[in-house]
């Protein structure tokens, strides 16, 4: 099996040889493959630590969005997308992208910049970014190459939305699809159901100020209800909806929320599904007063407009990849910086474990709340360090400050 770019062009995909890992990323989106496909890729990767192993995966974190599923790994001589691919349970590439070194790195800061999203600079995939990166450490799946990366890829989307003032002017995803609906609705709803809290929920009513929200939640009482709303159940679902013109989905459940047997047949509505897996059965494109617009159908009304600024964003990202390409570079070939992070980790499970000795009434989601909590101190005390190395991506310059680093830190003790 080989694997082909979307130029068509055979590239080769063995691993570096060498003391420099590779860096690897198996992706799929909106762009590549439909929301089905992407459903089920979510699913075989939550297997992806079985996987491991026999795709010889040293360390692997998944970034998962709304549009996106991306694995992202870091290779041994002894791996390939094939065998990664093979291990996933899949014959065929088709439906994927594959990127390896620089182009993997590039494609992971465009991805936190925004570049890669429906709408050009959205905000929210920064903190998904930000939490794939802080997940993988905590979970011990990303140590002295995914670690850096993903950190990487959150302050140097920081440092591009900042000089392009993408944070005042992103819209999110959210802020797009509703637009999109409320154009196809061609009129302003009195009535709107919302499934799901958060972000939409608020927008909803921020939007249609005169509408009468309806919140669909899986909480019970208490909590605090936006502007204009009433929660309802699901034993008055189809009578609410009946009277909703506009009916918005975003929840986080693995299942649908609604069918066809929750939706009326009567009178004009449109169905807004933004969950990602679906919230709403796609059977209920067939009612014929109903329109369902889902991620996909968002992200091809999308336009692509502003291509002066992301032809600016893209040089951007690629200077600060070839930036952190030379910093892994020279780290992976000077040991001073991995040691110091293997001397700290030991001493965060040494004191962990102390710790743990001396609270022995703890439960076991309790003790892992300490764990993750020692594991999320070390990166963030670790961090600095790092950048400190990356600010100059001069070979000398970053040799220089990682002998400053072995005279700092007891790499004595660490060996």
């Amino acid at each position: 099996m080989s694997l082909l770019p979307a130029n068509g062009v055979r590239r080769d995909f063995s691993p570096w040889a060498g003391s420099v890992p590779m860096i690897l990323l198996l992706g799929t989106s909106y762009k590549t493959a439909d929301i089905g496909f992407r459903e089920r890729f979510a699913k075989e990767v939550e297997g992806i630590q079985g996987v491991a192993s026999a795709g010889g995966l040293r360390e692997y974190s998944v970034l998962q969005t709304c549009n996106r599923v991306e694995l992202y790994a870091s290779v041994s001589g002894e791996g390939s997308v094939d065998s990664t691919v093979r291990a996933l349970g899949y014959r065929s590439p088709e439906g994927f992208y594959v990127k390896q070194g620089l182009d993997a790195i590039s494609h992971l800061f465009g991805v936190a910049t925004g570049l890669d999203s429906v709408a050009l600079g959205e905000g929210q995939i920064l903190r998904q970014v930000r939490a794939a990166g802080i997940n993988a450490r905590a979970s011990g799946n990303a140590k002295s190459v995914l670690a850096p990366l993903f950190d990487a890829a959150y302050t140097s989307a920081l440092r591009v939305r900042r000089r392009y003032a993408l944070a005042a002017d992103a819209q999110s995803l959210s802020e797009v699809a509703l637009g999109f609906a409320l154009e196809r609705l061609k009129r302003e709803p009195s009535n709107v159901l919302v499934a799901g809290t958060g972000e939409t929920a608020r927008l909803a009513a921020l939007r249609m100020k005169d509408a009468r929200i309806h919140l669909l939640t899986s909480r019970r009482g208490g909590g605090r209800l936006i502007p204009n709303s009433v929660r309802v159940t699901r034993k008055s679902l189809r009578s609410v909806i009946a009277k909703c013109e506009l009916v918005i989905c975003a929840t986080r459940r693995p299942s649908y929320v609604l069918s066809t047997k929750d939706v009326p047949d009567t009178g004009r509505r449109v169905v807004l599904d933004l969950g990602f897996p679906r919230n709403v059965d796609p059977a209920v494109k067939s009612l014929p007063s109903v329109e369902l617009l889902d991620l996909d159908d968002v992200a091809s009304m999308a336009g692509r407009s502003n291509d002066g600024l992301r032809l600016a964003l893209q040089k951007a990202v690629d200077a600060e990849a070839v930036r952190f390409n030379a910093w892994l570079t020279a780290t992976k070939l000077n040991p001073a910086l991995a040691t110091i992070y293997k001397w700290a980790e030991e001493v965060r499970a040494n004191e962990a474990s102390s710790a743990l000795r001396r609270l022995p009434k703890l439960s076991e989601r309790e003790r892992k709340v300490v764990e993750v909590m020692s594991r999320r101190i070390v990166s963030r005390l670790m961090a600095p360090h790092a950048e400190f190395v990356k600010g100059d991506s001069s070979p000398e310059a970053q040799q220089k400050k990682l002998r400053l680093l072995e005279e700092i830190f007891p790499l004595d003790v660490a060996n």
